[in-house]
């Protein structure tokens, strides 16, 4: 009985370890930012259901929770604090730094990610307010901390805007609306992934950052890419603490969906409503939005009173983040058979953006009917489609996992074949080729054959 116990716990830190990891090491190389971050997000919510065996119209909207949670402390700025690893007056106060960084990303990262294990047993309304509230957490944290440098980890020299303590005023104010408004055993689940996803990616980003020490004083032919170490890192000790998180709230969970509690299955939308919908909402969230926000910004002008501030301090917390996935979470609400569309599609659109504005590095990423829009709706239009195939299928889960880990791939492979310049090795030896030139390309695809593995062994007991 032991055994089994055992065998259980290391279930659920394995896979969501690796299929984060995996999905971390892709944000950085694919699709950058919180966008970016939803990939993680997406497997890792993904890896989770599948361990708990959770029905695919229930595991739909936990992605949707996922890619919002997780995608939330991708608007951290910590390119600068990570730059104080590598020197030695400085070493201490930037693993300070990537140590608060990680640990408030993984609080509010968690405590929105279990809101889709309760989602069907607590109101509408109290979702709403819990999300309102979270922003409104966003602002003060942005304004009393954030703006005025009181605890800053950047570079002063070179400010940066930082979001840590607004992502931190955020999480507490959404924690403590649920601590009134939730059942004890509700709450006791919300705690938990907060808690443990506070210590994992504290943890991840903390020690994750040591890896950029080590690289300062190792030669590159050794390992070139120790950035890509630290993302590694933080993205297996988190997925490792939200798995373990999972798995101490595994009766909670499997409860909630016994008889009696179990939502309704919706039932899918006419096809071309849901590719026209997933289509508008990928053009409000990436051209329409960002525009008219980037022209009220303009129009704008300094803040030279308070009256001004605080409009900008409402503007960016429009821009940030926080708003899109309140905007997803009114969608699947309306909408609940379009949760498969934002956690796969949406996730994966912002990946093609990335490659594309990369490929075409002169064209404005704005405009529309242009080479870059082109490109970006084929590829998206293709897993969108897919998306919709898989997911009216009765074990849907599994190959809609596998869709977003290999359509990410294909991203990766199309961005060493199109942007990496050369891929000559001539004149390298073997250990150059592997720990070198494509050590982090070769990562990914052993990641993935890893996590695929995992996957379809479970594929027999998923349902």
């Amino acid at each position: 009985m032991m055994q089994n116990k055992k065998e259980s716990i290391w279930q659920f830190i394995i896979l969501p370890a690796l299929a984060m990891m995996l999905g971390w090491g892709l944000r950085g190389h694919i699709g950058g930012g919180p966008f970016g971050a939803m990939i993680p997000g997406a497997m890792v919510a993904l890896g989770i259901c599948l361990l708990l065996k959770l029905p695919a119209s229930v595991t739909s909207i936990i992605v949707v929770f996922g890619v919002f949670g997780i995608g939330l402390g991708g608007e951290m700025t910590y390119g600068q604090t990570l730059g104080f690893l590598r020197n030695p007056e400085t070493v201490w106060w930037g693993t300070a730094g990537t140590t608060l960084k990680g640990a408030v990303w993984g609080l509010l990262g968690g405590a929105v990610f279990s809101l889709g294990f309760i989602y069907h047993r607590i109101s509408k309304k109290n979702i709403i307010t819990g999300l309102l509230l979270m922003m409104a957490g966003l602002f003060l944290g942005f304004k009393l901390v954030n703006e005025p440098m009181l605890l800053y980890f950047s570079d002063p020299a070179k400010p940066r805007a930082e979001s840590w303590a607004a992502l931190l005023f955020g999480a507490i104010a959404l924690l403590v609306f649920l601590k009134f408004k939730v059942t004890s055993t509700e709450y006791k689940l919300v705690y938990r992934f907060a808690l443990y996803g506070m210590v994992g990616g504290g943890l991840g980003f903390g020690l994750g950052g040591f890896w950029m020490v080590l690289g300062s004083h190792i030669p590159d032919f050794v390992l070139k890419d120790w950035w890509k170490a630290m993302e590694f890192t933080f993205g297996l000790l988190l997925g490792a603490s939200l798995g373990l998180a999972a798995w101490k709230n595994r009766d909670i969970i499997r409860a909630g969906f016994q008889s009696g509690n179990y939502p309704a299955t919706p039932s899918p939308m006419h096809r071309a409503a849901e590719f026209g919908l997933v289509f508008a909402l990928a053009l409000f969230i990436h051209w329409l939005f960002p525009n008219l926000l980037e022209s009220l910004m303009e129009t704008r002008g300094p803040a030279n009173n308070i009256g001004q501030s605080i409009v900008y301090g409402i503007l960016r917390v429009l821009g940030n983040y926080a708003f899109y996935g309140f905007i997803f979470v009114l969608i699947i609400m309306r909408f609940p058979s379009i949760a498969w569309q934002i956690g796969i599609t949406l996730t994966f659109c912002h990946a093609a953006i990335d490659l594309i504005r990369d490929f075409y590095p002169d064209l404005n990423p704005w405009a529309m009917f242009t080479m870059h829009f082109f490109w970006v709706f084929l590829m998206t239009a293709v897993v969108a489609i897919l998306t919709a195939y898989y997911s009216r299928r009765k074990n849907s889960v599994t190959p809609l996992f596998l869709l977003l880990i290999w359509s990410c791939i294909v991203i990766s492979l199309l961005r060493l074949l199109l942007l990496s310049g050369s891929l000559s090795i001539s004149g390298m030896n073997i250990f150059e080729v592997v720990f070198n030139r494509f050590f982090v390309d070769i990562f990914f695809i052993l990641s993935a054959i890893a996590v695929t593995w995992i996957i379809l062994l479970k594929k027999q007991s998923q349902y």
